[in-house]
C-alpha cells in the first residue's frame, strides 16, 4: 500500500466516518485506522471502534476501499 493510500484511509476513518458514525450510534465515541503488520509486509488493515465504556471493538478493513471501510463498520456495529 502506498503512503498516500494509507494517509487517505488513515485520514477518512478518522475524521469523515469517525463523526459520523458517534453521531449515529450513541455509545462511540471514535474509530481509528491502524495497519499491522510483521516488519516485512503489511498483515491487516484495522479500524478499532472505540466505546465510552472504554471497549474496543476491532474490524478488519484489509484491502477495502473507502466505501467498503463503511460498510464493514456499519455491518460490526449491527
Amino acid at each position: 500500500m502506498s503512503h498516500d493510500t494509507f494517509e487517505a484511509k488513515k485520514n477518512f476513518v478518522a475524521r469523515e466516518l469517525s463523526r459520523c458514525i458517534a453521531a449515529s450510534h450513541p455509545g462511540v465515541v471514535n474509530l481509528e485506522y491502524h495497519l499491522l503488520d510483521d516488519g516485512d509486509r503489511v498483515q491487516d488493515e484495522i479500524v478499532i471502534i472505540r466505546f465510552d465504556s472504554g471497549y474496543p471493538k476491532r474490524v478488519n478493513v484489509t484491502a477495502d476501499s473507502l466505501h467498503a471501510i463503511v460498510s464493514d463498520v456499519l455491518s460490526a456495529l449491527d
